[in-house]
């Protein structure tokens, strides 16, 4: 039994293959239709519908390129199930190399906390409503790639709902295999793409690695879209058997620090360190070069990012911090 051919935008099936395309999210102000790239890949075999997005914030590009490294690889004669793909999803905040929309007025803006979306709502909104339609109708399994600040962040988030929503959810997580991940609780991150998505039964989880803009390698592209492969291997989409790469440590909150003054900054620490109450994050200096003291964490945790630096401005993120990592738990 095939798959049931499926639009997106103008993006249409026509049995298994590539269908690629556009999505209209809105209007820029000359009328013409703000559009985001749609790739469908369609197995030769019935199975289920993996979504993927990157750029909900328009910079954070590594997610961009793991879906691009992804996608090469698949052949659908291999493929149980098909892969709906939004690579650049906050199209016009991707073409100008920021977080939010540049078009974005007085609705916040942060694509990422505005799912389900409202129709005729704040721009930013109407994205949210646009793509949360076609992704609520078609999947059934849900990644979303996100970036922080440099090139060695690795780490994830799945939707820890009751039932078989969250239980798919972790077998998503633990196939992904980053080590610090967090079981999101269903009070955390309200209007994310993927909390939306479990809370209507799809399992779904966030992938942070890499940095914003260019700061991410190619060896995170690479592993990122074998583990991507892997989280399908694990969910019936190629064959194979699943690679276990080891226990994930779940913590169950984060805290983002803000920096309390600014200077030139020097990190000491790196992401996935672990650090204690009073841990030494980074020495500031002054415009003269003189030593300015120390920023020191008030938690104690894991680093999930961590300020590059070279300069810091008063309340920018320093760091943010796993909370009550669980070893050792498969």
């Amino acid at each position: 039994m095939s798959l049931q051919d499926i639009k997106i935008g103008d993006a249409e099936t026509m049995g298994p293959g590539v269908a690629t395309g556009r999505l209209k999210l809105a209007d820029y102000p000359d009328g013409s239709p703000m559009a985001t790239p749609v790739i469908i890949v369609t197995g030769e075999k019935p199975g289920k519908t993996l979504w993927l997005h990157g750029c909900v914030h328009g910079n954070e590009y590594c997610g961009t390129f793991i879906i691009h490294e992804l996608l090469r690889s698949l052949d659908p004669a291999e493929l149980s199930g098909r892969v709906v793909a939004l690579p650049a999803l906050n199209i016009t905040a991707f073409n100008k190399n920021q977080r939010l929309s540049p078009f974005e007025g007085y609705g916040g803006g942060d694509m990422n906390r505005c799912f389900p979306g409202v129709e005729g709502g704040p721009l930013t909104s109407q994205f949210a409503f646009a793509v949360y339609t076609e992704m609520k109708k078609h999947a059934d399994l849900f990644v979303d790639f996100h970036t922080a600040m440099t090139p060695d962040v690795n780490w994830a988030l799945y939707a820890a709902y009751g039932g078989e929503t969250g239980k798919v959810s972790r077998v998503l997580a633990k196939a992904w295999g980053y080590r610090d991940t967090l079981a999101t609780p269903t009070d955390m991150l309200v209007g994310s793409a993927f909390m939306t998505a479990a809370s209507d039964g799809i399992p779904s989880m966030i992938v942070e690695a890499g940095g914003k803009g260019p700061a991410f390698t190619r060896e995170t592209v690479e592993d990122g879209a074998e583990r991507l492969r892997n989280v399908m291997r694990a969910a019936g989409l190629l064959d194979g058997d699943v690679t276990d790469y080891g226990p994930i440590a779940d913590f169950d909150r984060f805290e983002w620090v803000s920096a309390p003054r600014g200077g030139l900054f020097q990190p000491m620490v790196k992401c996935g360190d672990s650090i204690e109450v009073g841990t030494r994050l980074g020495r500031f200096y002054d415009i003269y070069g003189d030593d300015d003291g120390f920023a020191e964490s008030p938690r104690k945790g894991i680093v999930l990012a961590i300020h590059p630096g070279p300069i810091m401005t008063n309340g920018e993120t320093l760091v943010h911090i796993g909370l009550n990592p669980k070893e050792n738990i498969l």
